[in-house]
């Protein structure tokens, strides 16, 4: 069983999401909208993905991101109105593939499970 985590305000490109990456063989899902409900999802069902947006409801995606991938290893991809925003945030050490439109979330998905363990 393959799981992703989904951190987005934005329940529209929460659930276009959910079904890109159902075509690529995730089974379940957790789709929350502030980093205390990303961290407590992981916590209960650690992800083999986590798919955050640049915008949530309380809290940082950016933080929950750094947390999540640190505590389980999981890649992280990010959904993002524009890349300059995201280089801006972006913590030391951490690297940037993309942009992928929507529809390719495959190439996306697959460079990201092909990065080493940090």
């Amino acid at each position: 069983m393959t799981h992703a985590l989904i951190v987005d305000d934005n329940m529209i490109i929460s659930r276009a999401i959910e079904d890109r990456l159902s075509c690529l063989g995730f089974d379940t899902f957790d789709l929350t909208w502030t980093e205390a409900q990303a961290l407590e999802a992981a916590y209960d069902h650690p992800p083999d993905l986590v798919v955050v947006g640049d915008s949530i409801a309380g809290g940082s995606s950016m933080e929950a991101a750094q947390h999540i991938a640190a505590q389980f290893d999981a890649p992280i991809l990010m959904v993002a109105a524009g890349r300059c925003e995201v280089l801006r945030h972006l913590p030391d050490g951490a690297s940037v593939d993309g942009p992928f439109a929507l529809s390719d979330i495959g190439t996306a998905v697959t460079r990201a499970r092909a990065r080493p363990p940090s």
